[in-house]
């Protein structure tokens, strides 16, 4: 090939080499991303970016270069979320890359009639996708694309060298937020940091699970044509053209397959908090310490909410800047009195409430805490809801004088909350399943007095339950971990089924997630679905360490929403991230 020809290419992969020359940038300072604008007169305009808008050139820039477009009625709505199917075709345009329609997808959530389909296939190479727990590989096109998402998406487009070039000492010295970059993305985005396509914020964070919105988009853009080594080729190497994917051979008369990559051999775990000592320190992850991790549970932006029952509080990791903060402790705001006769009010005090268990309902993005109250003669469970504001949403105790202990909490797509305990009634234990909404009082589905519900171990000489459910429409599975028992109740007319027993393994930690249980025993992880069928998730052989400390137990489990798997390690006192 020759020489012009080459350059040719170069230039028509307008991300890959600058238009405005070749700049090599310093290291930028907190801030510099949104800073610095381009200084010539903008040359589009549009209605709802007057010029005193701070992102007014960088939007102007990229819509004459016919990257970003504004919309019918003349507007860009630069405040708005830019989702990960809007920055692919985004990508597209802005690098040369050519998106074509295809007779398969590598998605399982985008389908080949989707708009944005021959986008995301033309970029899948610079923004992956995300492996579920049930094995699916997915690309979450309506998802807000996060800061990390973009950064390495800019960084492959840019063509480094990232295995040879990145120096995470740099970020973990910069970001105090640094923790809460996924692993796989931490060597781009110091990569980023370096060549100046990212800097972070005046509060010393980066914020990787942060969306972005379109003038935000038009800033990052704009410094990618300005900053960086441009002498690459997309994707590193000695490419000289953007890479084009190449549909698989298929026979015309057989529809394909979605293709979905084989799990990697080996799965790096981050510290995420703690593994410094035990202790009940506030602060930047590097200070912070941790005591006990009664229950977990996580937040869709990744923030990790952990239960202390000794010291009555529920504790925060806060993704957004790296940080763990005492969120609620147990004192007079959880006061609360109950009248339900209209006249007698019961007055529960929180100096006779001990915190059982944490829960996170997806559909409203809250998070909740299950309270036991013992002080005679009133024994309840009541059901905080801690996000976004402390209320009450109480489960009563109808029908016996009970001491709820909340051993699980599950919610329904329907707004239902279903909960188990062990209760004491006249000095007989028993196990009870628990209905209701929230605001209102609970009543009892099932129980083993009546038979209608099967005993797990706990109550009067062993409390230790691992238990957790998924409520469907007319039915409720609940796996028992100290038993390994799998079973379903149809609540409508009532009937108990136990699917399968596996008592040849003892479990250390059970949470349910995207309709199947997920079971501990050691560092590996299993998988059960509702059918009863148990397979190996993740083998604790296959975990590596990047701060030499293994896991020998897993005490509590959990998931992000990337589908990576959130950890406690007691023997460590550590929350840990296992990257999928």
């Amino acid at each position: 090939m020759s020489v012009k020809k080459i350059t040719s290419l170069l230039v028509t992969a307008i991300l890959v080499f600058s238009l405005f020359g070749t700049a090599s940038a310093a290291l930028p300072g907190y801030g510099e991303e949104l800073q610095n604008a381009p200084s010539n007169t903008p040359t589009i305009t549009f209605t709802d970016v007057p010029t005193t808008h701070w992102a007014s050139k960088y939007i102007s820039e990229m819509a004459s270069r016919k990257v970003l477009e504004g919309y019918p009625d003349g507007k860009f709505r630069p405040e708005n979320q830019v989702s990960r199917a809007e920055f692919a075709t985004i990508i597209v345009k802005a690098s040369g890359l050519q998106a074509k329609k295809v007779n398969y997808s590598s998605f399982s959530d985008v389908k080949t009639t989707d708009w944005y389909s021959p986008f995301i296939e033309a970029v899948k190479d610079y923004m992956t996708g995300y492996r579920t727990a049930d094995g699916s590989y997915i690309f979450n096109p309506t998802a807000p694309a996060l800061r990390e998402d973009i950064t390495v998406a800019l960084v492959k487009l840019k063509g480094y060298d990232v295995s040879r070039l990145a120096n995470q000492s740099i970020i973990e010295a910069m970001f105090q937020d640094y923790a809460g970059i996924s692993e796989a993305a931490k060597d781009y985005v110091a990569v980023a940091v370096e060549n100046g396509l990212v800097s972070g914020y005046q509060d010393e964070t980066f914020r990787p699970q942060a969306s972005i919105t379109r003038a935000e988009a038009a800033t990052l853009l704009w410094r990618a044509y300005q900053y960086g080594n441009d002498n690459k080729g997309v994707g590193g190497g000695n490419q000289t053209t953007p890479a084009t994917p190449t549909p698989p051979a298929t026979n015309p008369t057989t529809p394909s397959q979605p293709q979905q990559p084989s799990q990697a051999a080996k799965f790096s775990v981050d510290t995420l908090v703690g593994g410094i000592g035990q202790g009940d320190t506030d602060g930047p992850v590097s200070i912070a310490k941790i005591n006990a991790v009664n229950s977990m549970v996580v937040d869709k932006n990744n923030n990790i909410y952990f239960l202390d029952k000794d010291k009555k509080k529920v504790r925060k990791f806060n993704n957004s800047n790296g940080t763990v903060e005492t969120f609620k402790a147990i004192d007079s705001t959880f006061n609360w009195g109950n009248s339900s006769d209209g006249k007698t009010v019961t007055n529960y005090l929180f100096n006779y409430m001990t915190p059982m268990k944490l829960a996170y309902n997806v559909a409203n993005d809250s998070v909740y805490l299950g309270i036991k109250y013992a002080s005679s003669p009133n024994y309840a469970s009541l059901l905080y809801q801690l996000t976004p504001n402390v209320q009450v949403s109480v489960y009563g105790i109808p029908k016996r004088v009970a001491t709820g202990t909340f051993d699980f909490i599950s919610f329904s797509n329907q707004g239902v909350i279903f909960s188990g305990s062990n209760r004491n009634y006249n000095d007989h234990y028993d196990a009870v399943i628990y209905s209701g909404q929230l605001g209102g009082q609970a009543d009892e589905i099932a129980s083993t007095t009546d038979n209608t519900w099967v005993r797990y171990i706990g109550g009067r000489y062993k409390y230790s339950p691992l238990v957790d459910a998924i409520a469907l429409d007319n039915q409720v599975y609940v796996f028992d971990g100290n038993e390994g028992t799998l079973s379903k109740i149809q609540l409508f007319p009532r009937k108990l089924d136990t699917i399968v027993t596996q008592d040849s393994i003892s479990f250390d930690a059970v949470a349910a997630y995207n309709g199947k249980f997920y079971a501990s025993s050691g560092a590996t992880i299993y998988e059960v679905s509702l059918d009863g069928r148990l397979t190996t998730f993740i083998d604790g052989k296959d975990l590596t360490y990047k701060d030499g400390n293994p896991i020998k137990k897993i005490s509590q489990l959990s998931f992000d929403s990337k589908g990576n798997v959130i950890v406690y390690d007691d023997d460590n006192k550590a929350i840990r991230r296992i990257n999928l």
